[in-house]
Parts: C-alpha cells; sequence; structure tokens
C-alpha cells in the first residue's frame, strides 16, 4: 500500500493520547477475547473523514482550505463497545458525540467535495477499530474504563504499510480554537 508519485491514500482523524493508548491495550490484554488479533495500537484513531487516493496537487489545496477552518476545540468521551457484524469491525465509540465533532467532518468533506472527493459512507459514525473481520463479537469480562479526548487537534494521515503491517503516517496537523 506503498503510495504512488502522484498520489496518496489519505485520511483525516483524531490521533489518540500515549496514555490512552497504553490504557486500551492493557484493557484489551487483560479483559477482551476476540478471534481476529487486535489493530495495532500505532493506528488507533478516530476517523473524521476517508478521502482515498487523494493526487498530490489535490492534496495540497486541501491543506490549504482546511488550515482556514476556524473551528472550535471539544471533548470527547468514549465510552461505548460495539461491534458491527457486516464487517467485524469490534470497536469503540462516544457515547454522546458533541455537535462539535460533526461540525468538524461536515465541514471536511465539504472541503473534499470541492475537489471531487466523495465520502463512500452512507452516514458518519465515529469509532476507533480496535479488530477487524471478527465473526462474532469479542467476550468483554470487563468494561472498558472511559475516556476523555480533549480535541485540540485533527490531522492528514497517509495510509501505507511497512515491514509490520498497516501504519498511518501523520502528513500533517491542524489546531481547533
Amino acid at each position: 500500500m506503498a503510495s504512488s508519485l502522484s498520489s496518496r491514500r489519505l485520511f483525516f482523524a483524531l490521533g489518540l493520547s500515549n496514555e490512552a493508548k497504553s490504557s486500551l491495550a492493557h484493557w484489551l490484554q487483560h479483559h477482551v477475547i476476540a478471534d481476529k488479533a487486535f489493530t495495532q495500537p500505532r493506528n488507533w484513531h478516530l476517523t473524521l473523514l476517508f478521502l482515498g487516493n487523494t493526487p498530490l496537487n489535490t492534496e495540497a489545496a486541501l491543506i490549504k482550505e482546511v488550515r482556514a477552518l476556524q473551528l472550535r476545540k471539544f471533548n470527547l468521551k468514549v465510552a461505548d463497545i460495539d461491534w458491527w457484524p457486516s464487517n467485524g469491525i469490534f470497536h469503540l465509540r462516544p457515547s454522546s458525540p458533541p455537535n462539535a465533532l460533526f461540525t468538524l467532518h461536515y465541514g471536511l468533506k465539504e472541503i473534499a467535495q470541492k475537489h471531487d472527493i466523495e465520502d463512500p459512507h452512507r452516514r458518519y459514525r465515529p469509532h476507533i477499530t480496535l479488530a477487524r473481520n471478527c465473526k462474532a463479537m469479542p467476550t468483554v469480562a470487563q468494561p472498558m474504563p472511559d475516556f476523555d479526548m480533549q480535541v485540540h487537534r485533527f490531522t492528514l494521515f497517509e495510509s501505507t504499510s511497512d515491514e509490520q503491517g498497516l501504519v498511518y503516517r501523520p502528513i500533517e496537523h491542524f489546531t481547533l480554537y
């Protein structure tokens, strides 16, 4: 999944703090049994908008326009565990996503649409993927400890791979005010 010379596979997302990753990794290791391996903590994020293969000239224009967004910081409480049987994704999701999260998503989506990038998802369902292709809901012996995300920035990531598998490499960070 290495990037070509003319485009890269991109998405906007909220990264997780090292503290949140550590807490989640401990919880998964000690309290959750799944029929598939868990995603790597280095890749944990909450997607804001998937862009797909994006030409480099479009990427530069997107970055410039996204920099002009004037959106406020917000807090996000991640507290719910879920599993989608249709694609086997075991994930965490915000219990009550604030309007600010949706405002950010739709702001990014509007900019992407100006550049003929269409969101392939029917609706926005904010989540953090913990495992893929699970044939059944993982067994959870102890509830996940809730955590709060203080969202003061978001990131444009490139989806690529290395010797350890899939990796999401940060391209650009954007500050919320």
